[in-house]
């Protein structure tokens, strides 16, 4: 089918225009929600360093204007800082909540249920521009933590806090849902959690301190040339920190350092084997910190308020999900991160120049090789010219 809408007129449709325009009364009536929105998502594409290089852009391409307008750098900062965030999450539920109909990750088998991962990834910034972003005597840090759902390939929400705060006090307000595995790292070692999800059918998967503390209760029975070395049923904790409820822990060798490492879980249905498959997953959501940080500039902050830093990244998030989306509806054979840098070069290309470009050109049919039967070739050539074989 014919797609000419242009990439630009395409994320347009993809955005909740119902939810936007129903949210415009809120601030800025000259500079809107719908105005903002689509001015820092191109500044997240091209990647703009900066307000003024963003009022640049602005000025440079009139036809960017239809969907940003035109705005200063200066009140592009006071917008930033004074708009409300939670505007900029409900879009990003809206988006997601589209995202999530279609499945990310098909590879996973179906007796995994739902996984989520829950961690978070830290972003270093200048104490003297951002003194409220706590962390080191001479640095600062804001660390965004991140619930990332493994089927929609997405992050599901978000909370933004200075970098002091530790990561397992985040927990309760991310896993709440029974039935859905959630999947930690190290620093989500929490024995009081661990029960409470216990008994209220929530399931985790987590990654084991080296010096945790556990009760052998029994040992199973682990399968001959297995990267599995044992799989134990242990109660975790010594005296008073001790859990209530049995869980696993299962010992694996990583394959490729030939690390020992140890995972715990609740979950007594699957093979040990199935439960280090469970936790390898979690790396999709390191894969996804580093991608938006390096393509969607990320690190590079537009404000110094909290607002304004949290605005920038719900725009982020919500610039990955329209781009997912593209890349689902349109251009899904094709390789993510090149569709990514053909919209971003090309914001008012058609989707089907952009599928063009994408789609390999033919290579040259190979030259036919001589086969075993060369004397049937060589009559063929000495038939076709009319020639004498001179050589018999």
């Amino acid at each position: 089918m014919c797609n000419c809408n242009t990439a630009m007129e395409t994320m347009q449709e993809l955005l909740p225009i119902k939810l936007l325009t129903n949210l415009q009364k809120h601030g800025n009536e000259e500079f809107t929600l719908f105005n903002q929105l689509n001015t820092l998502l191109y500044a997240h594409l091209r990647e703009k360093d900066g307000l003024r290089a963003i009022e640049a852009g602005l000025q440079a391409e009139p036809k960017l204007q239809e969907y940003t307008g035109t705005i200063s750098y200066s009140q592009l900062s006071r917008v930033n800082a004074g708009r409300e965030p939670e505007l900029f999450k409900r879009v990003f539920e809206s988006v997601f909540a589209r995202l999530s109909q279609h499945h990310g990750l098909t590879n996973i088998p179906l007796n995994y249920g739902r996984m989520k991962v829950l961690d978070s990834t830290a972003v270093q910034l200048c104490l003297k521009l951002f003194p409220w972003a706590k962390y080191r005597d001479k640095t600062g840090a804001v660390k965004i933590h991140t619930l990332y759902d493994l089927l929609a390939g997405c992050p599901e929400s978000i909370v933004l806090t200075d970098g002091l705060t530790h990561d397992k006090t985040q927990m309760t307000k991310f896993v709440v849902e029974p039935g859905v595995t959630y999947l930690f790292d190290r620093a989500y070692l929490d024995h009081k959690e661990f029960d409470n999800y216990c008994e209220n059918g929530i399931f985790f998967v987590s990654r084991l301190k080296k010096n945790a503390v556990f009760k052998i209760e029994n040992v199973n029975p682990v399968k001959d040339g297995s990267p599995v070395l044992s799989d134990k049923t242990v109660i975790l904790g010594s005296h008073g920190a001790r859990m209530k409820n049995k869980v696993r822990l299962i010992e694996v060798v990583d394959s490729s350092n030939g690390e020992v490492f140890h995972i715990v879980t609740n979950r007594f249905d699957l093979a040990a084997e199935e439960i280090s498959d469970i936790y390898r997953l979690r790396w999709s959501i390191e894969t996804f910190f580093k991608w938006i940080k390096q393509h969607l500039k990320i690190k590079k902050f537009y404000s110094t308020t909290f607002n304004g830093i949290l605005i920038q990244i719900y725009t982020a998030l919500i610039l990955y999900c329209l781009l997912k989306l593209i890349h689902i509806l349109y251009c899904k054979k094709f390789d993510f991160l090149k569709m990514v840098r053909l919209i971003t070069d090309g914001l008012f290309n058609s989707i089907d120049y952009i599928i063009k470009c994408l789609t390999p050109t033919r290579p040259p049919p190979n030259q036919q090789r001589w086969d075993n039967d060369w004397k049937k070739h060589y009559n063929d050539v000495l038939n076709l010219y009319n020639v004498k074989d001179y050589f018999c």
